[in-house]
């Protein structure tokens, strides 16, 4: 067995365990991963995808890339085929990556989240590298029943483009002082959370956009709250964001918005709902929890920074 370097090889090389992987993550996360696995192969043609690849012979083993975005390296997949899986191949690939990536000049930060991880020992590995990190929870719901919700006080209504930027000022101040913050620099600053809005609405960022499960809450003073759903396959929605302004929180807003959302999911046909939440964030995981929503899968956010820079995880 060797590793090599992802720009060494080409799409036709890991052809195979690509279309393994799309097919492992549409059953596990209800979660159509074709286009990403498609991304991931023009990456590999370009020679511009940055990684490691586990090979035996002309077999590839498994996989892990990272992308570089404005000075933070960003781990994406790190997946093993099937009979290769539990044998230390993805963490001893992982360790090479994060390796990599901390070297990298220009990269003073590493991300990773592994929802799209094989690895059953990831988190001792990142923590090793001098990452810190938290549990993050994958939950899904039927949509077989319609949720029981009092009348808000709010009015909703469809998220238009021109809400856009009101959309990133609620998300950026709902997550101020968060751990999730802490963790994702896409939540750091105004000017991310508007290019993670603009990524999600106009390129589809996390599946395919919906329009009709997306939409912003008002009071008399104005926007307080917003909604950002896509659909992950033809039968699977997921709320990408849900966001609440301070001072319209605990008024039963972020129920609406969910209930709200998960009511256009149900007219759509869809059958199932997915959202990824913080562990620690305990009220918003107790409001999914009372909402139906249950475990599909367990994983965590890592985060790592160039000292003498450092991570402070708030309480």
């Amino acid at each position: 067995m060797q590793t090599r370097p992802l720009s060494e090889v080409s799409s036709r090389d890991l052809r195979a365990l690509l279309e393994e992987e799309s097919g492992y993550w549409s059953e596990e996360l209800l979660w159509d991963y074709s286009e990403v696995c498609s991304a991931v192969a023009a990456g590999l043609d370009r020679g511009t995808l940055t990684g490691r690849v586990l090979q035996d012979g002309p077999r590839s083993l498994a996989y892990c890339y990272y992308m570089m975005d404005t000075g933070r390296a960003i781990v994406g997949s790190l997946f093993a085929a099937a009979p290769f899986r539990g044998q230390g191949l993805e963490e001893g690939l992982l360790e090479a990556v994060l390796s990599e990536a901390q070297s990298r000049p220009g990269s003073d930060r590493v991300e990773c989240q592994t929802l799209f991880s094989t690895a059953r020992d990831a988190d001792r590995r990142f923590q090793r590298a001098g990452f810190a990190g938290r549990r993050r929870h994958y939950l899904i719901r039927g949509l077989d029943e319609a949720l029981a919700t009092s009348a808000s006080s709010f009015r909703l209504r469809p998220l238009r483009r021109e809400d856009l930027p009101t959309a990133a000022r609620i998300i950026h101040r709902s997550h101020q002082g968060s751990l999730d913050a802490a963790l994702n620099m896409t939540y750091a600053t105004l000017a991310s959370c508007r290019g993670f809005v603009d990524t999600l609405v106009l390129r589809s960022g996390c599946g395919r956009f919906d329009v009709d499960a997306s939409m912003v809450a008002e009071d008399e003073k104005g926007a307080v709250g917003v909604v950002l759903s896509s659909h992950l396959s033809s039968t699977n929605g997921h709320l990408c964001q849900v966001s609440v302004a301070p001072e319209a929180q605990s008024r039963g807003l972020g129920t609406a918005l969910v209930a709200a959302a998960l009511d256009a999911f149900r007219r759509r046909g869809l059958k199932t709902a997915s959202l990824s939440v913080t562990v620690d964030n305990e009220r918003a995981y107790a409001l999914y929890g009372r909402l139906g929503f249950h475990l599909r899968k367990e994983f965590a956010a890592h985060a790592w920074v160039r000292p003498p820079a450092r991570i402070d995880l708030p309480a």
